[in-house]
């Protein structure tokens, strides 16, 4: 088969500087397939910013000091996970079971976390501010301030009550 002049002179285009930064913002907004996340942070890399991992079992999972800022981890199964002192600002985590999940010192702030079950979860030290709580499950979690919430009545404060004092 014979290829035309045009097909073999292709000569790609160069990207500026902005036209890469607006591809890279993009592609973080992707979904990612489990495994690959896993594997990419057990060689090292912490960024998954605006990653999509909606309903998806990561039971036991470490992803601590990985940035999950504006993920969203709608109705993601966390439990026990451990997310210590991971970026989770501006998160999706409506509906997430997060039951017994290590969230200390995470920055969990305009965290939407509506529904989620937070049930026995570390959130000492955890940022909070501006995290709306609805209806969310705190039965037995440890709360930022170290104290332990004994209700299993969800919350029906829309902005977390325990946010850390502004430094």
């Amino acid at each position: 088969m014979k290829l035309s002049k045009r097909t073999t002179d292709y000569k790609p285009q160069r990207l500026t500087s902005d036209a890469k930064r607006q591809l890279l913002e993009q592609l973080k907004s992707i979904k990612i397939p489990i495994d690959e996340l896993l594997k990419q942070y057990a060689a090292g890399e912490r960024d998954f910013q605006g990653v999509i991992l909606s309903e998806q079992i990561l039971i036991d999972v470490d992803l601590s000091r990985a940035n999950l800022s504006e993920a969203t981890l709608h109705k993601t199964v966390l439990e026990g996970a451990n997310l210590t002192r991971t970026n989770l600002s501006r998160a999706n985590l409506r509906g997430a079971n997060l039951r017994g999940a290590e969230l200390n010192e995470a920055n969990l702030m305009k965290a939407n976390l509506r529904e989620a079950n937070l049930r026995g979860a570390d959130l000492s030290g955890a940022d909070l501010r501006g995290a709306d709580l609805t209806d969310a499950d705190l039965g037995g979690a440890i709360l930022p301030d170290g104290s332990i919430l004994l209700t299993s009545q969800p919350s029906n404060r829309v902005i977390s009550p325990y946010a850390r004092a502004q430094s």
